[in-house]
């Protein structure tokens, strides 16, 4: 099957849904659907009309992570220092595109997330969880180590030690453990992991995407910068919002008592 067989793409009033679809690998990811994964996430980041993401797995798997049987045409014990990174460089496109994506994204974790399907729902601005989701950073019980952003996410959602402590072990910790650690958001029924998500979306599609895309983009760049770079950021982001044709919809939909609609102008 193609990379374009494996990943499913629905689009509903502004709300984009990527189903990874290989149930028999429980949603392992091959090379090439590393590759469709981020050609998707660039897609939605240039179309105007797509404003939320959800992703999620079928057959109540989220991802197994990388197909170590699949690595487009060479093995994982045949690669050369150079070869290697090279390779994971083409990989890791999925993160990149996911991590560049202005508009905001949903990971719907409706079963286990391993190694890198764990990373790619990390790199989602929301992780929502299904109570039987399970997640590991596996890599080190496969003689390898944490890849696709892992190191730069972990740290970031719950700091250095416990960071240190989920990839060191390469366990396998339950919905609720992740909830607890700040991994997750929300954890509903199995049966409600879709419905939320979408709900989710949904909401996020129906607000101004301007504010959305320059919320987000200060927010993954705060961690880096002192207060007055922040300002600063804000000041400038404050005044593109100032010439939207949006921002007087809001204000209009404000003093009549309604919900806004938003054009993105």
């Amino acid at each position: 099957m193609s990379a374009e067989d494996t990943i499913g793409v629905t689009r509903d009033d502004g709300v984009v849904t990527i189903r990874i679809d290989r149930p028999e690998k429980k949603n392992a990811l091959t090379y090439g659907m590393f590759r469709r994964l981020g050609d998707i996430f660039d897609e939605v980041a240039r179309e105007p009309g797509d404003r939320a993401v959800v992703l999620t797995g079928v057959a109540g798997s989220f991802s197994s992570g990388a197909d170590l049987t699949d690595t487009g045409g060479a093995t994982m014990t045949g690669f050369s220092t150079l070869s290697g990174a090279q390779w994971m460089r083409e990989v890791n496109w999925a993160q990149v595109a996911l991590h560049r994506c202005p508009k905001p994204t949903i990971a719907a974790v409706n079963g286990v997330a391993a190694g890198a399907g764990m990373n790619i729902a990390l790199g989602c601005d929301i992780v929502l969880a299904s109570e039987s989701a399970r997640f590991t950073e596996i890599f080190v019980r496969r003689g390898l180590t944490v890849d696709l952003g892992g190191t730069w996410l972990l740290p970031r959602l719950v700091g250095l030690q416990r960071a240190k402590d989920l990839a060191f072990r390469g366990e396998i910790i339950s919905a609720a453990e992740a909830l607890e650690l700040g991994l997750v958001l929300r954890v509903v029924a199995d049966d409600e992991i879709d419905a939320e998500a979408q709900q989710y979306a949904a909401r996020l599609a129906s607000l101004p995407p301007v504010p959305l895309m320059l919320m987000k983009q200060g927010l993954n760049q705060s961690l880096g910068w002192t207060m007055d770079q922040a300002l600063e950021y804000e000041a400038q982001a404050q005044a593109a919002c100032f010439q939207t044709e949006d921002l007087a919809e809001a204000m209009m939909a404000f003093m009549q008592k309604r919900e806004g609609v938003y054009k993105g102008r």
